[in-house]
């Protein structure tokens, strides 16, 4: 709780300025060892369901799909596997420029700042990406801009409220903490996705649809070795802030290793909407 309207208006006015090196040189650096370690394991437990969703929307040969903030790059890939012309971006592309070889185009982008002429696009897909944002709606209305009529925006983002009550008690102490460091020192908003598709609505989009799925853990699953890497990336400036100790984040690491450890991870939620011809 803030202790008086100078610090509410100061954390407002820290949230609506992009500053993009929080995100491309801090806890997600592509400078970090483990990070695309990191990446690799998280495409592993979201490749089945993204690729799903592409495919129950009607992706084809020859669409034109921008995957904003490739991250690892296994949806680009996947997507020119499957005839798409593809275009990658992300703040740092050094994990993405192999994609070349197989006919992507790779972008240095930043999707809050630059643009795309409209009408470039028949698929653009953005996971893990938006909350990120000072303000994700302002990112949606972007995206949508850059859709030719017919095309679809496809959206997946996560939120953290299972994790605040987990009955383990290591692990909702360090991800409480880690959530509140990602809030901090990022920007993110780790409840935002709660809102969808909410956020689709007055975007010039139509056939708007939505879901939502919570992600299990158990000890030493792709899952739980993901959320080791994660936290152990932010975990100098977790105890450094006061946030949690060493001692808490052993603890945890315990939990997370251990085959009869079952929790629940992030809630995930996907919308998409379909651009109006006549916007």
């Amino acid at each position: 709780m803030s202790t008086s309207p100078t610090a509410d208006a100061a954390a407002t006015d820290d949230r609506g300025e992009w500053k993009r090196e929080r995100y491309r040189d801090g806890v997600f650096s592509h400078a970090v060892s483990t990070e695309r370690e990191r990446l690799r394991l998280l495409e592993s437990v979201l490749d089945h369901h993204t690729r799903a969703r592409f495919e129950s929307l009607g992706l084809r040969e020859g669409h034109r799909v921008l995957e904003v903030g490739g991250g690892g790059g296994s949806v680009a890939r996947w997507l020119a596997g499957r005839g798409a012309r593809v275009t990658v971006t992300d703040l740092d592309t050094s994990f993405l420029d192999e994609l070349a070889d197989d006919g992507v185009r790779v972008l240095r982008h930043d999707v809050y700042t630059e643009d795309f002429p409209p009408g470039s696009f028949d698929f653009i897909h953005a996971r893990y990406v938006v909350i990120h944002l000072p303000d994700p709606e302002k990112a949606l209305a972007r995206m949508a801009q850059w859709l030719a009529p017919g095309g679809v925006l496809v959206v997946e983002e996560p939120s953290f409220f299972p994790v605040k009550d987990s009955p383990h008690p290591a692990y909702r102490k360090v991800m409480r903490a880690f959530r509140e460091n990602l809030e901090s020192a990022v920007g993110t908003d780790t409840e935002w996705a709660r809102a969808l598709p909410v956020p689709f609505e007055g975007k010039g989009l139509t056939g708007i649809g939505h879901d939502a799925r919570l992600q299990r853990i158990t000890g030493g699953d792709d899952e739980a070795l993901w959320w080791r890497l994660t936290l152990e990336q932010s975990r100098a400036a977790v105890v450094a802030a006061g946030l949690a100790s060493d001692e808490d984040f052993e603890a945890a690491y315990a939990e997370l290793t251990d085959p009869a450890f079952h929790d629940l991870s992030l809630a995930v939620f996907t919308a998409w909407g379909v651009k109006d011809g006549s916007a």
